[in-house]
């Protein structure tokens, strides 16, 4: 199986209610589940029959399945892509190993089987990690390109900053890296570190050399500051993305597992509208636990801007996101900011771009 196909599922959980609100959600994700163990011999049974299918796929048991024991465990886990267990118990934790405590709801779930298909035998604690982090974690996602998605997420963070929060910027847009750029920062991606740039701002940037420790670095990065600003660039392909094993994956589905909103950038212009339909499209069939909000970015002035956020608002209300935003066009704003390598409250700061965005990086605080 490649790293994108979303994986093939085989139940063992002898519980109807637990089976079919796993089998259900799983499914719902555009999973497929594939057979439904009722016993241990008709597991066993599967597993020897099918054995190409099962090599490629995950098996999610729970520990009253008629049967079941560690031996018989140990020996499935040589037959199957991956193992996942569930108990009521985790004092049986002793006896299998590794069970996870049967999640309470949806989102909990796929956070779960995600976190683990992608880092196998990686405990999720992303009830503990959200209770126990000073940061609110806010990125920024692009609807397509050139929708002013770095731009916004340098300077909200630079806006917080000036609030006296002390915020991290990261530039995790693996297909086009530029904050180092456009802030005339060298040697921003430092592994495992970030740069201090203003006070209480800091910045860094994801590279594959620093993917592996990412969990660690996020949870540092969620004590040290009270925002974490995270440029992802485009969401483009989001569904696949989240059961993707490769290091440009990795700060999406941390970010879709963990973190309090996601802001989805658009242009208004028609191919503008046209990714944004794409994006949504793959959001509604997509659970992810952090917030989702909406932004118009680039919005015209006048009945021409009326007429482009009137269509804007009509595509993301059925996503019932938290938040709906709209930014001005303000080109000179940005095109100066651009050329003088700085932010927006530096070149310009009674400009329209850099009101709105001083009331986002406001609205955040609350």
């Amino acid at each position: 199986m490649s790293e994108i196909e979303m994986p093939l599922v085989v139940t063992a959980v002898a519980s109807p209610n637990t089976e079919g609100f796993i089998a259900s959600t799983l499914f719902s994700q555009g999973w497929s589940v594939i057979f439904r163990a009722l016993d241990i011999d008709s597991l066993n049974s599967f597993a020897n029959k099918e054995k190409s299918e099962s090599k490629q796929a995950l098996l999610i048991y729970s520990t009253d399945l008629p049967g079941i024991s560690q031996l018989e465990i140990q020996s499935l886990r040589s037959q199957f892509r991956q193992v996942i267990g569930f108990s009521k118990s985790l004092a049986e934790n002793d006896l299998y190993g590794d069970l996870h405590e049967i999640p309470s709801s949806a989102q909990d779930l796929i956070s779960l089987v995600r976190g683990l298909i992608r880092t196998p035998l990686l405990r999720s604690a992303t009830v503990s990690m959200r209770a126990a982090r000073r940061a609110k974690i806010i990125a920024l996602s692009s609807a397509g390109s050139h929708t002013g998605c770095t731009t916004l997420a340098i300077n909200i963070a630079m806006e917080l900053s000036v609030l006296n929060k002390p915020t991290l910027l990261i530039d995790a847009n693996f297909r086009a890296p530029s904050i180092s750029a456009n802030l005339a920062i060298r040697n921003l991606a430092l592994q495992g570190s970030w740069t201090k740039i203003a006070p209480d701002f800091s910045a860094t940037e994801i590279q594959q050399e620093g993917a592996p420790a990412l969990v660690d670095f996020m949870e540092r990065a969620s004590q040290d500051f009270d925002f974490v600003i995270i440029d992802l660039g485009s969401i483009s392909g989001l569904s696949d993305r989240l059961t993707d094993r490769r290091w440009t994956s990795s700060m999406t589905t941390w970010v879709c597992d963990y973190g309090d909103e996601l802001i989805v950038t658009a242009r208004p212009d028609l191919l503008g509208a046209h990714r944004l339909d794409q994006v949504i499209s793959l959001m509604a069939k997509t659970s992810i636990r952090s917030k989702t909000s909406f932004l118009l970015n680039m919005r015209s002035p006048g009945r021409k801007g009326e007429s482009e956020e009137a269509r804007f608002l009509t595509a993301v209300t059925p996503m019932r996101p938290s938040t709906v935003r709209t930014v001005v066009k303000d080109l000179r704003s940005a095109i100066s900011a651009q050329e003088q390598r700085a932010t927006l409250i530096e070149v310009n700061q009674r400009g329209a771009l850099r009101k709105a965005v001083a009331k986002i990086a406001s609205e955040l605080l609350s």
